[in-house]
């Protein structure tokens, strides 16, 4: 009995979560039925699919081991980005700085607490250590350090003394990963940053916009596929509920508790 009990718990968090993406994404089927799984076109909105239990179990099965990797990436990367987007926020006010003019950074845009001194940004960019030197004499303890990629780290300690957020905001505009970059790219945007520091803001403005592009699309892809495993687990495991009728209203009326009595 524990274990059902379990299993129904799991069951209805799928079912929930699949039901609620609803609300931000379309609902996505294959056009035709489940055996054309391999197709590419998907009809949305068509429940014809779910007709059989059957098929919308294999369904659920199709979709579910392809949401729960999408997923995984998902819970391990989102904290990680908060944590380095408050990791950022704390830089205000830290550390040494030349002061003077303001480089006149887009902040909201570029995710800074604040703007950066032109002088700060000056002294990083005209360090006249390449790159590629930066990492060799950065820490090796890293599997992309050893592979020759520019880590941030690296490029701190090539840089001593200089105020911290001016380091995190010109290292963002190599590249939109905030690690790691090549450090060949990251030695033809420094050549540019020396003719023209105002680049950097441009260049910081389009690597966040790509990120933010990229969550976007995760989660929305996450949803479309959350959407189709609630349909799929639905119809599949209690197609008679009469809650499939009118979610999420059905949650209370007849109520989710009453699901065991329709499982199929």
């Amino acid at each position: 009995m524990i274990r059902i009990g379990s299993f129904v718990i799991v069951a209805i968090t799928v079912f929930v979560l699949g039901h609620s993406c609803q609300a931000f994404a379309p609902n996505a089927v294959p056009h035709s039925t489940v055996k054309s799984l391999s197709k590419t076109s998907l009809n949305l909105g068509d429940t014809s699919i779910f007709s059989d239990p059957d098929s919308a179990r294999r369904l659920f099965y199709f979709w579910f081991g392809g949401t729960s990797g999408g997923g995984g990436i998902a819970v391990a990367a989102f904290p990680q980005m908060f944590s380095r987007f408050q990791k950022i926020q704390e830089l205000k006010g830290i550390g040494p700085t030349l002061g003077g003019e303001k480089l006149g950074m887009s902040t909201l845009l570029c995710g800074l607490p604040e703007d950066i001194s032109k002088a700060d940004v000056e002294k990083i960019v005209n360090n006249k250590m390449s790159t590629e030197k930066m990492v060799a004499k950065g820490p090796q303890d890293s599997y992309f350090a050893q592979k020759g990629y520019l880590r941030f780290e690296a490029f701190e300690q090539a840089n001593p003394k200089c105020n911290p957020l001016a380091l995190r905001a010109v290292f963002d505009a190599f590249t939109t990963s905030s690690a790691t970059v090549d450090p060949r790219e990251a030695q033809i945007l420094l050549d540019s940053f020396k003719q023209d520091t105002s680049i950097i803001n441009k260049a910081l403005i389009s690597n966040k916009l790509k990120g933010y592009s990229a969550i976007g699309t995760l989660l929305l892809l996450l949803g479309i596929a959350l959407s189709t495993c609630g349909d799929a687990f639905s119809h599949g495991w209690f197609p008679d509920w009469p809650g499939n009728q009118n979610f999420p209203i059905g949650l209370v009326s007849p109520g989710f508790w009453t699901i065991p009595q329709y499982w199929t």
